[in-house]
């Protein structure tokens, strides 16, 4: 638990801080992830990918504050980022929805944020964007592995 702790509290909490743009939330919300993750290991429940694990609690307890103070605040609209992935979508594009905003800081080809938009935010297929980019799919296939792996660099510290 402890490795678990070190390896993924700072992403979490940045995530957290960017959310909230408070340091006390980020921080409470951070703690609430890993005491969640605690006792899954309490129940002696099999976790096979401990980073989907990690990013799942993150997101449903974001959904779960969000909506509260929507509620409080009688805000029926907000951030559509909030929404609750449907079985349809993947984590990996709510949580790379997410980090659109930073992409400028991310050195990314032109090539590989494109087809980073394009995929993650456009939902366009890797058949789709290779024929907006005049290339291969196997091309596009590199561009978004590179750019995940730009990506995880940046936030995995």
């Amino acid at each position: 638990m402890d490795e678990i702790y070190r390896t993924y509290y700072t992403p979490v909490y940045r995530w957290f801080l960017k959310k909230t743009r408070h340091k006390e939330d980020a921080e409470d919300l951070t703690n609430n992830v890993f005491l969640a993750i605690f006792t899954y290991f309490k129940q002696d429940i099999k976790v096979n990918a401990m980073e989907n694990l990690i990013w799942k609690i993150a997101h449903n307890i974001w959904c779960k504050k969000a909506k509260k103070y929507s509620d409080e605040h009688n805000n029926v609209s907000y951030d559509e980022s909030l929404a609750i992935a449907t079985d349809d979508e993947s984590l990996d594009k709510i949580i790379y929805r997410e980090i659109i905003d930073d992409l400028n800081e991310i050195n990314l080809t032109e090539r590989e944020r494109t087809s980073f938009i394009s995929y993650y935010c456009h939902d366009l297929s890797i058949k789709e964007i290779s024929a907006l980019l005049n290339t291969s799919t196997n091309n596009i296939k590199y561009y978004l592995f590179n750019a995940r792996k730009k990506v995880k660099e940046r936030y995995n510290g």
